[in-house]
């Protein structure tokens, strides 16, 4: 659940926020400023909120990937990537593999 806030900032400051957020790709300056926070109240997270050893295998699985792996860019959100790329399932192999999970 988020809550909204609303924040006082010089014109200025806004003006240089929207120049990095676009410079990084970050859609508002709401992400831009979660992004910020999670810096600073997280330091030890990377900048795509994983520890640095979990991104250092993810970024050495994406360096070989197999044949048919979807490969993440990286720049993506994370989040947004796995959304994009969840296995499709249709008729029957939706029901195999959820009894295979069960199994």
């Amino acid at each position: 659940m988020n809550t909204t806030i609303n924040i006082s900032l010089p014109k200025f400051m806004l003006v240089d926020a929207k120049k990095v957020l676009v410079k990084r790709g970050f859609a508002s300056i709401s992400e831009y400023i979660r992004a910020a926070l999670r810096r600073d109240l997280y330091p030890r997270l990377t900048e795509n909120g994983f520890t640095p050893e979990f991104e250092a295998e993810v970024l050495k699985s994406a360096a070989e990937p197999r044949k048919n792996d979807v490969v993440w860019d990286g720049k993506t959100p994370f989040s947004e990537f796995v959304l994009k790329h969840a296995p499709k399932t249709h008729g029957k192999n939706k029901l195999r593999q959820r009894v295979s999970r069960a199994i």
